[in-house]
């Protein structure tokens, strides 16, 4: 699905190769491999080799947080990020340890800013 800012356009058949194929796949890890800040996937399939989706999208800005706990827990699972733009529009995120089946998604944030190249204000509620 394709975010159209007024509603969603399914993408699938334009989508790749990967989209239409039938997968027998239990598992998905979601992350920014190659630090690009888009986010890419990796699927586990049963008794074959995993697929790996490369984000080719935009080249827009975008920021990636590490949150690391010195007094609380060391991963900042519980806590609510929170990225405010100039214009006043926020984007939330909420730390979770939670993924898909036998998988774990890259710890770090990633807030995409579009063509913007900073953000006016970030919170972290612990």
């Amino acid at each position: 699905m394709r975010n159209t800012g007024t509603g969603f356009v399914n993408v699938s058949a334009t989508a790749g190769a990967a989209f239409n194929i039938p997968l027998a796949a239990r598992g998905a890890a979601f992350g920014d491999l190659n630090n690009d800040g888009q986010l890419d996937a990796v699927i586990a399939v049963l008794d074959d080799a995993p697929v790996i989706l490369k984000n080719n999208g935009t080249k827009n800005h975008w920021l990636g947080i590490s949150l690391e706990g010195t007094r609380s827990n060391r991963s900042g699972i519980g806590a609510r990020v929170t990225v405010t733009n100039a214009a006043g529009q926020k984007q939330i995120f909420d730390v979770s340890s939670a993924g898909s089946y036998l998988s774990s998604n890259d710890p770090r944030i990633v807030f995409g800013l579009g063509a913007a190249r900073g953000v006016k204000s970030v919170e972290v509620r612990w």
